[in-house]
């Protein structure tokens, strides 16, 4: 039986291992190495008598990799859905913010020719919504990304800058691997070494059967959340120095469930409250104990009238809550109540700064900036579109769909122009969510927390290591649709796949055709960015970042003003 598909094997050993994280077994003295001297050690026994194997789960999810000295292993900022485990040789994490521009990437994603593109209108269409077998998109997915290099002398580098060696058996790369979220440190080869990478779907089966194992994760996430601080807007500029210390000092928090997608279109149609399905995190008028730091997800802000909660904000990663009380602390010695209260709007993880540790170390840094413009609520719209937005949880989007009813003509250019890009291929609908004439069509938004990736038994669906765009993998999709019923926005199709000739490929044991799932992908290939938005003749289709305020201000204020 193949260990992803539950199918029979009628093919090599090799056609087996085609959806498994590596084409080749995990050695036996791997494996042997692992158990006992790793830290899934903790979690060997317990997986082992609720009938979960970690052996098969590593023989699934994981694969040795190498390096050589001087490599770059992981960079900071970039997206990735694996944790790592050294095996042999010595590798470090870089904590120090000032050398990070030695590993800034110098290499962009591969694009095609402008030739090549324009070469797309003049090739055969395929039948609409199926997708070829060797389609050429799936090579930009799949090549093998070069290995960067440090281009530095290595020994001099270390005597110099703050960095921490990984021990072997050890675990590095959780929080982005857990969170879907970007990678907080860089990581290099100190030595030519060997490690294990298992991919988060892996680490997810253990942490499914060992209690034990995921404590000490939730622990060791919350002892490094020093090296999350880096890169948080506001306190970005912080000395490094103080970061290390306001490490030590807060508080780490977790709000929400991981599954807040389950049953959400079933809530969307019932006529209950979401805001009162949502978890409060701080309630307004109570006291407020620091500066809180959302880290990952996104949170809504109300304001309390009366009787009536109003949306007035969201927060979305990097933003703070809590400088507006926490300066008048430092003016006036007086505590002040927190204002607005802050709800989680499905998972969300959060920093709290101390309010005498804010005053002490962060305030000092401040006094020169103006506290409203630090971006802490994104409240520049009005508050029946935040509410519309929120309701349906359209904040997610990094690159939201939305179109200007008022300009649009129904001409279709821009799905036609989808059509060619992708080989005959939509990926969007021009259907979706109304508020007055504005909509937000159908296609993937690329969220900041893309519920999607949670169910994919192969990782065929994952974000980009440098975009942070959500792409799937045609050759490593097997069509269970789990990314489709995940997705809360039916932002995701699986469709059928053809042959050369243009016929359906049929599945020998079912007798049905072969399913491969499909969706928006930014156009990553393309020389020109996303064909939908550059084939408008009225500019009435936008791309929105829901993390710039100004700009979905602008955007909205123009479609409904």
């Amino acid at each position: 039986m193949c260990p992803v598909t539950g199918s029979a094997i009628h093919d090599s050993e090799e056609d087996s291992r085609s959806h498994c994280f590596s084409p080749e077994a995990i050695p036996r003295v791997v494996l042997d190495w692992v158990q006992y001297n790793s830290i899934l050690s903790i979690a060997w026994e317990e997986c082992e008598s609720r009938g979960k194997s970690i052996e098969s789960i590593l023989q699934i999810d994981a694969r040795v990799v190498e390096y050589e000295k001087a490599d770059i292993i992981i960079r900071k900022g970039d997206y990735g859905g694996s944790v790592l485990i050294p095996l042999e040789g010595e590798i470090r994490v870089n904590l120090e913010e000032s050398g990070e521009k030695n590993f800034a990437r110098k290499r962009v994603t591969r694009k095609r020719s402008w030739l090549s593109a324009l070469g797309q209108i003049f090739r055969r269409k395929t039948p609409v919504e199926r997708i070829n077998t060797d389609s050429s998109t799936d090579r930009v997915y799949t090549a093998k990304a070069h290995v960067p290099r440090l281009e530095i002398d290595l020994e001099e580098y270390m005597s110099k800058n703050l960095t921490r060696r990984i021990g072997l058996g050890e675990i590095c790369g959780e929080i982005a691997a857990l969170r879907r979220s970007p990678r907080t440190a860089s990581i290099f080869a100190e030595s030519d070494c060997k490690l294990l990478e298992i991919r988060w779907q892996g680490v997810r089966e253990i942490l499914k059967n060992s209690k034990e194992f995921s404590h000490y994760l939730e622990d060791l996430i919350g002892d490094r959340r020093h090296q999350i601080f880096s890169g948080m807007k506001t306190l970005t500029d912080l000395p490094e120095a103080i970061q290390r210390t306001l490490s030590a000092k807060s508080i780490f928090e977790r709000w929400g469930s991981d599954h807040w997608n389950r049953n959400f279109r079933k809530i969307m149609q019932s006529q209950s409250s979401m805001i009162d399905r949502e978890s409060i995190i701080l309630q307004q008028g109570h006291h407020m104990d620091g500066l809180y730091v959302l880290l990952s997800g996104f949170a809504r802000v109300t304001n309390k009238e009366g009787s009536e909660e109003k949306t007035v904000g969201y927060l979305r990663p990097g933003d703070v809550y809590g400088l507006k009380e926490l300066m008048k602390l430092s003016r006036t010695g007086v505590s002040s109540p927190a204002l607005r209260s802050i709800r989680a709007v499905g998972a969300i993880d959060l920093v709290v700064i101390p309010s005498n540790d804010f005053v002490e170390y962060v305030l000092p840094e401040l006094k020169n900036l103006d506290v409203d413009q630090l971006g802490s609520e994104k409240g520049l719209i009005s508050t029946e579109l935040l509410n519309f937005f929120l309701d349906r949880r359209i904040v997610n989007g990094n690159q939201t769909m939305v179109i200007d009813l008022n300009r649009c003509t129904d001409c279709d250019d821009c799905v036609k122009a989808c059509a060619v890009t992708h080989d005959g291929n939509p990926r969007f609908i021009r259907e979706g969510y109304r508020h007055a004439k504005l909509m937000v069509a159908t296609a993937c938004m690329h969220c900041i927390d893309p519920v999607c990736l949670v169910g994919c038994p192969t990782g065929a669906i994952h974000r980009e290591h440098s975009t942070g765009n959500v792409v799937i993998t045609q050759s490593e999709c097997i069509g269970c649709a789990s990314c489709v019923e995940s997705c809360p926005y039916d932002n995701i199709r699986t469709v059928e796949v053809q042959d050369a000739n243009g016929e359906a490929v049929i599945d020998l044991e079912t007798g049905k055709p072969v399913l491969k799932a499909t969706k928006c992908d930014l156009c990553l290939d393309q020389p020109s960015g996303p064909a939908c938005v550059n084939a408008c003749p009225h500019d009435a289709l936008h791309r929105i970042n829901f993390s710039d305020a100004s700009g979905v201000s602008s955007i909205v204020e123009r479609i409904t003003g």
